[in-house]
């Protein structure tokens, strides 16, 4: 974490009691113990991932380009099968289900650690 902040502009930083936020405008980064757990990016950032998937672009498209988009236990929505990074979207409004929701458009993504070959 020592690194980035010596290479990026002066966050807004939040200190709860396992992590410390550093907000960067549209990039945020959680950190343990001086290193980095998470990087999240929101509205306002306009990079992508290899796949061209992006912030605002709805959950069929998303599925096009990289695979089933599935829920998990804790409403966290990530590509099955994948670890490591997950997405936000607009709220739902037609019921519970992915296939309900397939226009909601991307608003966070999040990588982190990954927990694959753990156990």
């Amino acid at each position: 974490m020592a690194e980035v902040l010596l290479q990026a502009p002066s966050p807004v930083v939040e200190t709860l009691p396992t992590l410390t936020v550093y907000r960067f405008g549209a990039v945020s980064v959680w950190a343990r113990d001086g290193l980095v757990d998470q990087v999240g990016v929101f509205a306002g950032y306009t990079g992508t991932l290899p796949s061209g998937v992006c912030l605002g672009m709805p959950l069929v498209e998303v599925q096009r380009r990289m695979g089933p988009v599935v829920e998990e236990w804790d409403d966290t929505l990530m590509l099955a099968g994948s670890d490591g990074w997950c997405f936000e979207t607009t709220a739902w409004d037609n019921g519970w289900l992915v296939e309900q929701n397939l226009e909601a458009r991307l608003v966070a993504i999040f990588v982190n650690t990954s927990k694959q070959g753990e156990g």
